[in-house]
């Protein structure tokens, strides 16, 4: 089922494994930005979802401030609302791979089994095999 589709971001919910797939596109705004996060949040709370994949593989560059702003408030809110276990798909260039790692590295592992894959494949195997 998809509950949101943009064309920076698709967020799906995925029937097998009960799983949130964070489908990256493009380079995404803070407006439309924060609408995408809003319906993942939702589609982990209706499908009482402990997982999360974020297939960065396509994302654009985001600017610093909306860094900030998902490490210190979204990914929070996502815990909050279930998530317990998150694969991470690498972007493609090079330089969203420092971007990403580099927020993403501050998040409390206590709180969130994260996993960095270059392939989604090997990412979806992962995040079925975790509780």
């Amino acid at each position: 089922m998809i509950y949101f589709d943009a064309p920076f971001l698709t967020v799906h919910a995925v029937g097998e494994g009960n799983i949130i797939w964070a489908e990256w596109k493009g380079t995404p705004t803070r407006e439309p930005m924060d609408r995408g996060f809003e319906a993942g949040e939702q589609a982990v709370i209706a499908n009482k979802s402990h997982r999360w994949l974020a297939d960065t593989r396509f994302l654009g560059t985001m600017d610093p401030l909306e860094v900030k702003w998902v490490n210190e408030h979204w990914i929070p809110r996502l815990v909050k609302a279930g998530v317990r276990s998150m694969a991470l798909v690498a972007p493609a260039k090079v330089v969203m791979q420092v971007q990403v790692k580099s927020f993403m590295a501050r998040i409390d592992e206590r709180d969130l089994a994260l996993s960095y894959f270059s392939n989604i494949d090997e990412a979806w195997i992962w995040l079925r095999a975790q509780p």
